[in-house]
């Protein structure tokens, strides 16, 4: 069985997947750090499925772009679990996953998350027949940039994804990552290390002193 984490935004989700199929998922928007929810949306997880850790023998976490601290909670989890049972964990895209939460959707998909300061973390999809094929990278960009080469008709997913989506002929779909979007990418085989995070930003903190410090920088 697959266990497959997000704490890549302002939620947090933990899914079981097995042979492809969800078995269980949990999920949660409630503003507390994901250092106080995502053990408990694991637990909550395995109970609504039945099962108990050593049920798990994979692990996938949403390891960037996103928070900075989320995702350094959210891999820090995955690869404790991990650990703890000697099975493999490996990394996922959090774009991509939320890509996977689009799977009635034909045509392009377009994922943004908020990256603060009028920009986003962002990427471009296109999904047929369920199957998804990415068309750029994950990048950090300008809101107006992005958004100005997004098409229509275009399905905007991500927490970025409402407001992306008032512009034109656009449609706004599940606004958040989940954790079975993340266990499709690791069943379809976009992994990466999961200790590789991917911020494509310095943290909030590295940024402010290098724009009060900028020979530094």
């Amino acid at each position: 069985m697959l266990l497959a984490i997000d704490a890549s935004s302002v939620t947090a989700s933990a899914a079981l997947a097995r042979g492809g199929v969800l078995v269980s998922e949990s999920f949660i928007s409630n503003g507390l750090t994901h250092s106080q929810t995502l053990a408990p949306l694991i637990g909550a997880a395995l109970k609504n499925a039945g099962a108990s850790p050593s049920d798990v023998t994979r692990v996938a976490v949403t390891n960037g772009p996103g928070s900075f601290t989320g995702l350094r909670i959210g891999v820090a989890t995955a690869l404790g679990f991990a650990g703890a049972l000697g099975i493999p964990c490996a990394g996922v895209s959090s774009l991509m996953a939320a890509a996977y939460g689009a799977l009635e959707y034909e045509g392009t998909v377009c994922a943004a998350m908020d990256a603060r300061r009028g920009q986003l973390y962002c990427a471009m999809f296109h999904m047929k027949q369920s199957v998804l094929t990415r068309v750029t990278e994950d990048c950090a960009m300008d809101y107006n940039s992005f958004v100005s080469q997004a098409p229509s008709p275009v399905l905007w997913v991500g927490d970025a994804a409402s407001q992306c989506a008032r512009e034109g002929d656009r449609i706004a779909s599940r606004p958040y990552v989940s954790g079975y979007g993340a266990a499709l990418c690791f069943l379809n085989g976009f992994t990466r290390p999961a200790d590789s995070v991917i911020y494509l930003r310095p943290p909030q903190a590295e940024r402010e002193r290098m724009a009060k410090h900028p020979a530094a920088g």
